[in-house]
């Protein structure tokens, strides 16, 4: 008896199977058919949405997107330039130039130059332009916030000169790069550390009865740095004015060593009241230091001990 459920069973199943695979081939063909009807549909509305975007695009939102671009391409030069303008250096700050005679149809060229930016130093050419000609072009630098004397000196014209105009040309800005200085303010500090001792003005009776000035003054170089040829601006004052100028180059000058300086003055003598000595270092230029020299000496543990 269970022999016999157990075929019924079995007939069952494969009577099921049988249906099913009859139903499989008898709607198979309609089934491919609905696979390629909604292939064909996918591809055609796929082709419909690209021909309306390209048409949308290219023909009737043409203009509209080309003046939107142009918008934002101006928007964002406007951005690009507010903000160039806003972290650009400042420019120079020149004062008045003032001509000192100084005899022989000869003249001196005095101004001073403020450089107003903390994060910028500068090179450039400058030159005086006076009525009856200019002076040579010289090279020179401002470092960050610094202010000093520019000067020419004994230029020599046929007219009368009593004004004149400092031109700059060839500027060549710098930004300071915080992440190799830190702190600026302290790195030029204990680079441009000179004691300035005891500027002193006279005048002396030199040969034939002539009058010459002579200015002295010592100076200490206080930093750990040695230099080639620092410059030293000599500005004789009556009261707070500047009435004549000079300027010295020393060769060199070691670390923390002293060196007495005297220059002369000749021509048209001013009455002085006290001197101002500026000195001038370029400190971003690698050729105005010299190299430590070092010295050699016994090493001790290798000298042997006398009997």
């Amino acid at each position: 008896m269970m022999d016999q459920n157990i075929l019924m069973e079995e007939e069952k199943e494969d009577k099921r199977v049988y249906k099913l695979s009859v139903w499989w081939l008898e709607h198979r063909a309609s089934f491919r058919r609905l696979g390629y009807g909604l292939f064909i549909l996918f591809d055609a509305v796929l082709l419909l949405f690209v021909s309306w975007t390209m048409i949308d695009s290219f023909i009737i939102g043409y203009t509209h997107e080309e003046r939107s671009l142009s918008q934002m391409i101006a928007s964002g030069q406007a951005d690009l330039r507010a903000y160039t303008v806003s972290h650009a250096a400042d420019p120079l700050i020149s004062q008045d130039v003032q001509v000192f005679p100084i005899g022989n149809s000869r003249y001196d060229f005095y101004t001073q130059v403020a450089n107003p930016n903390k994060d910028w130093w500068v090179e450039f050419d400058y030159q005086f332009v006076f009525d009856a000609g200019h002076t040579e072009v010289t090279h020179g630098f401002l470092l960050p916030e610094q202010q000093k004397p520019f000067v020419s000196l004994a230029v020599t014209s046929q007219t009368s000169t009593q004004t004149g105009t400092i031109v700059f040309t060839n500027m060549m800005w710098h930004r300071i790069d915080h992440k190799v200085i830190p702190d600026y303010q302290k790195w030029q500090s204990d680079r441009l550390n000179f004691f300035i001792d005891s500027p002193t003005y006279t005048k002396e009776t030199a040969f034939e009865n002539n009058e010459i000035g002579r200015t002295s003054f010592r100076v200490t170089n206080k930093t750990v740095y040695a230099y080639f040829d620092p410059v030293f601006y000599v500005l004789l004052k009556r009261g707070v004015s500047v009435v004549g100028v000079s300027r010295v180059t020393i060769e060199s000058i070691g670390s923390d060593e002293e060196k007495e300086i005297s220059l002369n003055w000749f021509g048209s003598l001013p009455n002085v009241s006290s001197v101002e000595v500026v000195p001038d270092v370029n400190l971003f230029d690698p050729g105005i230091y010299q190299r430590p020299e070092g010295k050699s000496s016994i090493d001790a543990r290798t000298v042997p001990l006398n009997p």
